[in-house]
């Protein structure tokens, strides 16, 4: 294999671990941000009294996974089973 061969091959193979770990480093930002904002959120939902969270169709106990799912923690099947039942005439 000739010099320039060489350093073509390790250049790409340098280019392509900057990118796995501009990559990582991505989804760990991005992690880190998800999981700040779900604490946020929960802390805020938290401090509502209630009646307040009764009036808006939730119960105390569901607010973590309610909040993982607005977030995108957790699978969606809340909204899910809320807009299938509005089709069905469900209140």
């Amino acid at each position: 294999m000739s010099t320039s061969a060489q350093t073509l091959h390790h250049t790409t193979a340098l280019q392509r671990a900057v990118f796995a770990f501009v990559s990582a480093l991505r989804s760990t930002a991005a992690a880190w941000h998800r999981m700040r904002r779900q604490r946020a959120d929960l802390r805020e939902l938290l401090a509502l009294d209630n009646r307040t969270l009764r009036d808006i169709g939730v119960n105390r106990s569901e607010l973590p996974s309610l909040v993982a799912e607005l977030v995108g923690a957790q699978p969606a099947t809340r909204r899910h089973a809320m807009q299938s039942g509005a089709a069905r005439g469900c209140p």
